[in-house]
């Protein structure tokens, strides 16, 4: 089964406006959160090659979406390593694949990989997030998409505050 993750109108990553964004919709099916990657060329660094922040912000929102979809609560990344083993090109279809590794006291433990569409690794990351508290989380239900075939935030984040929806992009 698979779940829609829900996202925003700005985010970099995954906001639905935000036209120099990826744009990204995440889900979650096989205990891992997923994502179809299609960089456009303004995500380039050298001609028709991906610049490699931008792969790293794809790779640490699936991990985002990983620790946050199994605690229910919005986190920030606090380390992140980025292994780089191939090009990634504009144009091309890619998949990221995120997990909850594990988790050390508070500290959620993440993996990442990114793949070409015929399953060739193009990255790797591991990362480590920290829990915000709801009152630390500077989104509210306004900077989420209206999508009904998302679960929406206060559904999937039901550790919040009383009338707050949490965030994180």
């Amino acid at each position: 089964m698979s779940v829609l993750l829900p996202y925003t109108h700005q985010c970099f990553v995954c906001g639905a406006q935000n036209a120099h964004g990826l744009q990204l919709r995440f889900r979650y099916e096989e205990q891992e959160v997923r994502a179809d990657f299609t960089p456009r060329e303004h995500h380039t660094g050298y001609r028709g090659v991906v610049h490699g922040g931008v792969t790293a912000s794809a790779l640490d929102e699936v991990m985002f979406w990983a620790a946050a979809y199994a605690k229910r609560q919005f986190l920030v990344s606090i380390e992140m390593s980025v292994r780089y083993a191939r090009k990634v090109e504009s144009g091309r279809l890619y998949h990221l694949v995120g997990r909850l590794a594990n988790e050390q006291r508070r500290i959620c433990c993440t993996t990442a990989e990114l793949r070409s569409a015929d399953g060739l690794l193009c990255a790797s990351a591991t990362g480590r997030f920290f829990p915000l508290k709801p009152s630390e989380v500077p989104l509210s239900h306004e900077d989420f998409f209206p999508d009904p075939q998302t679960l929406s935030p206060a559904e999937f984040f039901p550790k919040t505050a009383a009338g707050v929806v949490d965030g994180s992009c």
